[in-house]
């Protein structure tokens, strides 16, 4: 039969019909002891809670010990990892900076020794002698570029430049301590 060949009330009769019915209280009970009777469902008996024996005590034990231990190895090793990677961002940002400061300082270095070679030559010029501050600071200047050198040195110990540097301002150093040395006041009468 099809919806179809049912007549305007038959139709409205069906329609009026419940789509849900309360089974009611006893169902269930009916259901389970049907699946009892025949031997689908065990009897009712309650499943025992495990007790907490010394084994199982000692074995929950172990494994939070383990567990903390290896939380603290993990997080000691990416902590470890995230500050080596900030020594050594740290470590390029000083280097650069090193790198900036060192120019600044050589290029006022430079910018200082042309000031005392103007006032060298101006004093050549305009007949006044200046010749202990002159003297002065040529003596800082060398004493400022040996030092340098050595640094230098420290730095790229194969750097050829820096080398020769420092052995012509040794053998400087060594004609000036000789010509110190002999210097004879003359006394003319």
């Amino acid at each position: 039969m099809h919806d179809d060949d049912l007549t305007r009330e038959e139709r409205a009769a069906l329609d009026a019909l419940p789509r849900e019915r309360d089974p009611g209280p006893l169902l269930e009970e009916r259901t389970v002891r049907a699946l009892r009777a025949r031997g689908l469902l065990g009897r009712g008996e309650r499943i025992a809670r495990p007790v907490f024996t010394p084994a199982w005590a000692s074995a929950a034990a172990a494994a939070a010990i383990a567990l903390f231990i290896s939380g603290f190895t993990v997080g000691h090793w990416i902590q470890s990892r995230h500050t080596e990677q900030l020594l050594v961002s740290m470590h390029e940002r000083d280097a650069a900076h090193t790198a900036a400061l060192v120019q600044r300082t050589g290029s006022a270095y430079v910018a200082a020794l042309a000031a005392l070679a103007d006032a060298a030559d101006s004093s050549r010029v305009g007949g006044r002698t200046a010749g202990r501050d002159l003297t002065q600071g040529r003596e800082v200047a060398v004493s400022i570029l040996h030092a340098a050198a050595n640094q230098l040195i420290r730095i790229a110990p194969e750097e050829p430049l820096a080398a020769r540097i420092l052995q012509g301002l040794d053998r400087a150093a060594a004609r000036d301590s000789t010509l110190a040395g002999s210097d004879q006041q003359v006394i003319w009468f």
